[in-house]
């Protein structure tokens, strides 16, 4: 039930209630109002006929007096009768009337109200922590479809009453990522983020919602965050294997050797995380000893990249940035950079080459491409995910195994 149902069904109730205790009472007051106005008459008209008595001498002056006296007695006897059965006669659609309202009233209430649902919802706020960390901790197969319900109100209600609660927008982001919404997670978390950016556990769920999925580009993100993450925390074992994981899943060796190396030994020999990231370090291995030494003449494959700005731009160059160029496969939906170039930000225009010397694995780089996407893109830090204000310049050109060609690309957008 709507609240508008709600108050049209009550105020329909309350109308019908007074309609129902004040008719009685209109009816009896036009019932005395004619009884009094016919009492009186009638005294009146006694009166008037004692004094025609009097004044022909059938009856003495005292007996008209005494006469008189007696009807005016009797007139306000008769009054006072009647206001008191008014007042016992009104007792009765008094009570019926507050039977009704109090029956009416429980009624509505049992209808509308939601005390077992806001006991639920105090309940799940109180136990928010609790809930995300057994969310973010893989155990989300235990919650019924009515806790992810009441959870969610739960935490909705909170941000509600708390639009800035980075807190409770991580807690959303984990509820999400439990029921397999990846992208409101990615979401909910960046908006934490956005107003706690330095918060570690923040970042840390943000790096798990982005290796849920299976998009290139978002385990690269993972990546750069984690990598982050286990600069400040060296000695944090969970940082370590988590960046182990996600190298592996990229295919990123040297990283994957490097930080499986720091928690290898720390893990149960059966242990199915370490012998899936021992599995794939030995394919990658393989493929790395598959990949033929290139000869001289077909070592560099890529392109010569001469990168202006327009004019509209120039006047919204950073003081400080980096320039970043790197390609991308054009004929499919894998974002992973086949070649990355950065660089300290300087005076345009500027010349650079960008070929399979710059790849970041040896088993996927420019020549592996037919039709490459080249973005070169100022932003003011290195990451390779675009930001909201980073000006960019898009071109697509294809590959030519063996050749560098010569390209130019304009930076001429902002991107939003």
């Amino acid at each position: 039930m709507s609240w508008a149902e709600f108050w049209l069904i009550a105020s329909g109730l309350i109308t019908l209630v007074i309609v129902l205790v004040a008719t009685p009472w209109l009816r009896r007051r036009q019932v005395t109002q004619r009884d009094v106005a016919s009492n009186i008459s009638i005294v009146k008209q006694r009166l008037a006929e004692l004094d025609r008595e009097a004044r022909e001498g059938l009856i003495s002056e005292s007996d008209k007096q005494k006469a008189s006296d007696e009807l005016k007695l009797a007139l306000v006897d008769e009054a006072v009768a009647e206001k008191q059965g008014s007042h016992r006669n009104a007792a009765i659609p008094l009570a019926l009337g507050a039977v009704i309202a109090i029956v009416v009233a429980g009624v509505v209430y049992s209808s509308v109200n939601h005390l077992q649902q806001v006991e639920q919802a105090t309940t799940a706020i109180e136990s928010l922590p609790e809930l995300s960390e057994k969310l973010a901790s893989g155990n989300g197969q235990d919650f019924t479809a009515q806790d992810i319900t009441s959870l969610a109100y739960a935490i909705r209600q909170r941000l509600r009453d708390e639009p800035e609660d980075a807190t409770g927008w991580m807690y959303l982001g984990r509820l999400w990522m439990s029921v397999g919404e990846d992208d409101q997670a990615i979401q909910a978390i960046e908006k934490a983020l956005s107003i706690k950016p330095e918060d570690t556990t923040i970042r840390i769920t943000y790096a798990q919602a982005l290796m849920v999925t299976e998009n290139a580009q978002r385990l690269a993100k993972a990546q750069s965050v984690l990598g982050v993450l286990n600069n400040e925390n060296p000695d944090n074992d969970n940082l370590a294997l988590m960046m182990a994981v996600v190298s592996a899943r990229l295919g990123d060796l040297p990283n994957t050797r490097l930080y499986f190396a720091k928690i290898e030994n720390k893990l149960p020999p059966q242990n199915e995380t370490r012998i899936g990231i021992a599995q794939r370090i030995a394919e990658l291995e393989a493929q790395l000893q598959d990949v033929p030494a290139p000869s001289e003449s077909a070592a560099r494959t890529g392109f010569d990249i001469a990168i202006t700005v327009s004019d509209e731009m120039r006047s919204m160059l950073p003081e400080t940035g980096y320039l970043i160029v790197y390609a991308q496969d054009n004929l499919s939906e894998n974002r992973m950079p086949a070649a990355v170039v950065k660089m300290p930000l300087q005076n345009f225009p500027v010349s650079l080459s960008l070929t399979t010397d710059n790849a970041m694995m040896p088993a996927y780089t420019v020549a592996s491409l037919t039709q490459a996407k080249l973005i070169a893109r100022i932003s003011s830090d290195d990451d390779v995910m675009p930001a909201a204000g980073d000006l960019q310049g898009v071109l697509s050109a294809p590959v030519k195994p063996g050749e560098v060609l010569p390209i130019a690309i304009q930076i001429n957008k902002e991107l939003k």
